[in-house]
This record gives C-alpha cells, sequence and structure tokens, in this order.
C-alpha cells in the first residue's frame, strides 16, 4: 500500500476527534411504520449501508422535528432528513472506498493519538469516565475508534481533492459586488433613546373650558408634563429611568441603533425625521404615550467595495471550494455501482 501523502498526514494529525456521544439509539415509536427495524438502506458498489444507520444518524434531528411540526408538515420533513443523511452516508462511503482504492493508509498510531487526546480534552485524562459515557450510548471502544478513523480519512480526502489555494481575481470580487449591489445597501438608522407612559386603567373626568365633565387618560397628563421637563433641560436618561415603562428603562431607555422596521410605524416615522440631538412631542399610540430622544442619525448608503472586498473574497472562496467538491463527489458516483432502497 502506498503512504499517507505528506498533506493527508498533516491533517489527520490535527484534527479533532469525534464527539464521545454518537447517535446510536433506536429510532422512535412513530418512525417505525415508516422505516423498517432494519434491513438495507443502500447498497455502494459492494458495500451495505442498513436502515439502522440511517436512524443512528438522523435521530436527534427527527427528535427536533417532531416537537416542532405535525401532520403531513412532520411526515414530509423526516422523509427529507433522512433522504439527506442517506445521501451523507453515500458520500462517505464512496470516499472512504476511494481512499483505499487509492492505496493510502493511515497509521493507528494517529487514531490512537486523537482519542488520547479526546480523553484529556473532554474527561480531564479519566479514561474510565470516557468508556462509561460511550457505552452508555451504545458505543464500544473499537466502535468509537472506527468512527474516528473514518472521519480521519474523510476528512483528509477532501483536502486532497479539494484545493485550499483557491484563488479569486479582482474583476470576479468587482462583478460579485456589481451583480448583488442591494446586499450591500445599507438601510437608514437612528440611535433612538424612548419613554413610555402606559395609558391608565381608568379614565378621569375633569371641567372643560365650557364648563362640561370631560373625560380624559391622566397617563397622557404625566407625559405632557415629562415633556416640559425635557424641553426645559431635563436629562432624558434620568426622566426615562425614573418614569419610563418601556423597554431598556434600566439603560435610559436607550434602544441603540434601529432601522424603520425595528420601530411601530407610528415612531418610525416620527424618529426618521428628527435630527441627531432633538427630542419628539407626545405620540399616541394603543399601548401608551411615547417620546422619543434621537442622539445620532446614520443615512441610507450603498457600502464601498473596499470595506467588503475580504468578505466577499471568502464568499466567493466558500463557493468554488463547494464547486471543487461536488465534482469530485459526482466523479466517484459516477463511477460507481449505487442502489438505494427507499
Amino acid at each position: 500500500m502506498a503512504p499517507l501523502p505528506r498533506l493527508i498526514r498533516a491533517l489527520a494529525v490535527c484534527l479533532t476527534a469525534l464527539p464521545a456521544v454518537a447517535l446510536l439509539l433506536s429510532a422512535p415509536a412513530g418512525a417505525r411504520a415508516q422505516m423498517p427495524a432494519d434491513g438495507i438502506a443502500a447498497i455502494v458498489n459492494d458495500e451495505v449501508i442498513p436502515f439502522s444507520e440511517v436512524r443512528k444518524r438522523v435521530e436527534d434531528t427527527e427528535r427536533v422535528l417532531r416537537d416542532t411540526y405535525n401532520g403531513q408538515e412532520l411526515i414530509d420533513r423526516i422523509k427529507e432528513a433522512r433522504l439527506n443523511t442517506l445521501r451523507a452516508l453515500i458520500e462517505r462511503e464512496l470516499i472512504i472506498q476511494d481512499f483505499k482504492k487509492q492505496g493510502y493508509f493511515i497509521p493507528e498510531s494517529i487514531t490512537e493519538d486523537r482519542l488520547r487526546e479526546t480523553i484529556q480534552n473532554q474527561y480531564e485524562g479519566d479514561r474510565t469516565a470516557f468508556i462509561r459515557t460511550i457505552q452508555a450510548n451504545g458505543l464500544s471502544l473499537d466502535q468509537y475508534k472506527k468512527e474516528l478513523r473514518e472521519r480521519t480519512i474523510v476528512d483528509a480526502m477532501r483536502m486532497k481533492n479539494v484545493s485550499n489555494n483557491v484563488i479569486i481575481s479582482p474583476f470576479k470580487i468587482e462583478q460579485y459586488y456589481q451583480d448583488n449591489i442591494r446586499q450591500f445597501s445599507e438601510d437608514p438608522q437612528a440611535q433612538v433613546s424612548i419613554i413610555l407612559i402606559k395609558k391608565a386603567l381608568f379614565p378621569e373626568t375633569a371641567k372643560g373650558p365650557d364648563g362640561k365633565e370631560v373625560s380624559y387618560d391622566p397617563s397622557e397628563k404625566v407625559a405632557q408634563e415629562l415633556l416640559f421637563k425635557l424641553d426645559t433641560g431635563a436629562d432624558f436618561a434620568e426622566i426615562a429611568r425614573s418614569y419610563s415603562d418601556g423597554p431598556k428603562r434600566s439603560d435610559g431607555g436607550s434602544l441603540g441603533w434601529v432601522k424603520k422596521d425595528d420601530l411601530r410605524p407610528e415612531l418610525a416615522k416620527v424618529a426618521f425625521t428628527l435630527q441627531p440631538g432633538q427630542t419628539s412631542r407626545v405620540i399616541a399610540t394603543d399601548e401608551g404615550y411615547y417620546i422619543l430622544h434621537v442622539d445620532d442619525v446614520k443615512r441610507s448608503r450603498v457600502v464601498p467595495i473596499a470595506e467588503v472586498r475580504a468578505k466577499i473574497e471568502q464568499t466567493l472562496i466558500q463557493d468554488d471550494r463547494q464547486r471543487l467538491q461536488q465534482q469530485w463527489l459526482d466523479g466517484l458516483r459516477a463511477k460507481a455501482f449505487i442502489k438505494t432502497e427507499f
């Protein structure tokens, strides 16, 4: 057999070990009618992927789905999760088979080193606690080491076949920027603080100018009195901490930087007409009475390419690596005999 290439060996040495807790529990009772207790889920060349392997990989996902969905949507999402898991297992098997076909090997010492690191880092060197944990989840030590070794193989083969030295030209970055210019457009923002005085549970009455009794909300009177204090020099944050019924009271009512969509429409309409340092009048809503203060504003703008060039480059690099990986996996599929049973 050919020795492991240096690149693969380097990766294998630095790989993080598999989590000790593997998914080897049986499927939930509700799933058994849809997935056999065991049998053949897929055949990849001369290797069989059993249904039990799919179950153990998808169990946690199914548990979340069952807590979130029901009816036909639950059935569809579980089916999708199982199919995605099966595809991943098929790809894993293809990669491992290609590794063997190429004549590569990973020394057992690498797996043992990773195992020791796992026990040291996750179990403070307590091998007994590690063994007890994996056994509680249905894994033997040999099974755990096999999982660890196969993950090392898969990651090493990905590194070998998907170049890490993808180069993105300046033209491609600029083209992406132009094609996605709306992605780099920033909406206007305002640094807003609020005071909210909630409506009173019961209205009060007073005599109007014509001497007749009129109903009014005493909370509105409180809001107007607070506005007078603000207009005559009171500190907005102190007033908010003392009187506000709104959010961020302990922070002086500061909401930080917000966009229009972050505020109620009636508040956004006012907030984005104020200049830095300005305070609104009392704004009546169905909840109560608001007073807004704007500390600063950011106008809408298109972010210059210089500020996002590095981010775009990383996006394009990731896209290229994904494309190269898919080409590699498609090549392995094209040369293989694959039969799925569901």
